[in-house]
């Protein structure tokens, strides 16, 4: 599932996987290995990076982008492809009393190198992770491993606890993800990306096919539910029960992980101390709960997210981009143009996927700022020279990012012309509006897609004229995973559909 489609990971002879699935270390070493043996213009990919320049502002002048870093530096360039991602600024919350506190405080960001001071001391047994997420899961069984008496502590107010699922695949798939990137699983989710086919009209467009589907995704809760046995799992401690999640998976209304260890479950119910609660404040060495509990704390690992944002833009900058931004400054005709832009496509959402009016209960996050106005969740209309990839939440970060690198570079070499503006702000209103219907937890920004890998990748490929079902037979394109490396030949095909000269590029 991982890899671009250029060169494939390669793991070192011995290396331990569980179900196909390997440790991110070896992604990490890929990545170095990727840029140092790419190479443009004479020099390595890694060559041509600038490490340690941090962006304070960008501005255009006389047809240029100047980029401005934080000790000076100017860099000068015609186009700007903005790919800083969700996961640059941690989110860490309200902790009072931390300044009173002796022992480590650790966000989900900095866990790796930290985690190798933390398991070595003997002086600090005693570990607290905070968060429900997959990150936290994953200090909760490694601090456990360590030898560390472990803490896990999951607010009463948020999303709870994750979905998590197993990783064993069935039949012929080595694992889940492998499933979850085919068209036919695809195909059991509605779609905003997806053209309408008979396919689609059976199962979404009918009640006794959305009959069928729900069934098929109950399933799937269900199935996260047995697989850690809450109720009634041999040695475990109380609380464990706390841990199962009311996350309702088709809808994606709370968080999702996976279980990557056989002995997880087991490791978790027999020595964690689980927490359903919000905390106090935090003492020397210990932390006060909101129900009284004082639980001894010599680090304190916080699996607690990403804040998104773009801080090296102006206000201003982001309101005329379209990046999600502070409702508050949008200016008022703005504001009432995009109300009733999504209005509009709300109710066109509705009119196509009926079975989104009626969402579960969730969790409602506070939301303070707008969706999202990049087109296809890349291009502003303002400019043509400044895209932002990487602003969308999918399922596989690898067929994501080469999809929308096809699709920039034919944007950018004037391959692609947006629709008119009309057009495609409808467009655009209707992605957004999608988004929180289908994920209504997660998909007030307009970029939240997690179900929608295969249907967003093959609307880039179609807008560039290029072919999005790559497979030698159709059963193989229907149940084979959607993968990078589907795109191994598509430079070439790119390169002589756009021949150089038309392109106004050399070589």
């Amino acid at each position: 599932m991982a890899g671009f489609s250029d060169q494939a990971i390669e793991l070192p002879p011995g290396t331990e996987t569980y179900h196909d699935i390997f440790e991110a270390k070896h992604v990490t070493k890929y990545l170095e290995d990727y840029v140092d043996s790419h190479i443009y213009n004479g020099k390595s990919l890694r060559g041509h990076i600038i490490f340690g320049f941090t962006v304070t502002g960008l501005e255009k002048v006389a047809g240029l982008w100047q980029i401005r870093g934080s000790g000076g530096q100017r860099i000068t360039a015609r186009r700007v492809v903005v790919a800083t991602g969700h996961t640059s600024h941690p989110t860490m919350p309200a902790l009072p009393g931390k300044d009173s506190f002796s022992g480590s405080i650790i966000h989900q960001k900095d866990f790796g190198k930290a985690s190798r001071e933390i398991f070595e001391d003997v002086s600090r047994p005693n570990v607290m992770v905070l968060g429900g997420g997959k990150s936290a899961a994953d200090m909760v069984y490694s601090s456990v491993k360590a030898g560390k008496k472990v803490s896990w502590v999951i607010r009463q107010d948020g999303e709870g606890p994750a979905a998590f699922s197993a990783a064993a695949g069935k039949g012929p798939y080595k694992n889940g993800p492998e499933i979850a990137a085919t068209r036919m699983m695809s195909a059991l989710s509605p779609s905003c990306f997806t053209e309408p086919s008979w396919v689609n009209s059976v199962i979404h467009g009918s009640s006794r096919g959305r009959r069928i589907i729900a069934q098929i995704w109950l399933g799937a809760d269900e199935a996260c539910r047995k697989e850690a046995d809450f109720q009634k799992r041999e040695g475990a401690l109380p609380g464990f029960a706390g841990l199962q999640s009311n996350t309702d998976i088709f809808w994606c209304t709370g968080l999702l992980g996976m279980i990557q260890h056989d002995d997880f479950w087991d490791t978790i119910a027999r020595n964690v101390s689980v927490f359903r609660e919000d905390i106090m404040e935090l003492r020397e060495r210990s932390v006060v709960l909101r129900n009284g509990s004082r639980v001894a704390t010599d680090a304190l690992l916080c699996g607690t997210g990403w804040n998104p944002q773009y801080p090296y833009l102006s206000k201003a900058q982001s309101v005329e981009f379209g990046v999600p931004h502070a409702i508050e400054d949008d200016p008022s005709e703005i504001a009432r143009k995009w109300e009733r832009l999504l209005q509009a496509a709300d109710a066109e959402v509705i009119a196509r996927f009926p079975q989104l009016m009626d969402p579960p209960v969730f969790f409602k996050r506070p939301q303070n700022t707008t969706a999202t106005r990049l087109y296809n969740c890349i291009a502003p209309f303002s400019d043509n020279s400044i895209i932002f990839v990487g602003d969308i939440y999918l399922s596989n970060a690898f067929r994501t990012a080469e999809a929308q690198a096809i699709w920039a570079t034919a944007y950018l070499d004037g391959n692609i012309v947006l629709p008119p503006q009309d057009q495609a702000e409808k467009d655009i209103a209707y992605m957004a509006a999608f988004s929180k219907r289908r994920y209504p937890a997660h998909g007030a920004t307009g970029n939240y897609f997690h179900m929608d890998l295969v249907g967003y990748t093959d609307m880039l490929l179609r807008d560039v004229g290029m072919v999005s079902h790559r497979r030698r037979w159709w059963w193989q394109d229907f149940f084979y995973p959607c993968l990078a490396s589907d795109f191994t030949q598509i430079k070439d095909e790119y390169l002589e559909k756009f021949p150089a000269r038309e392109r106004g590029t050399q070589g």
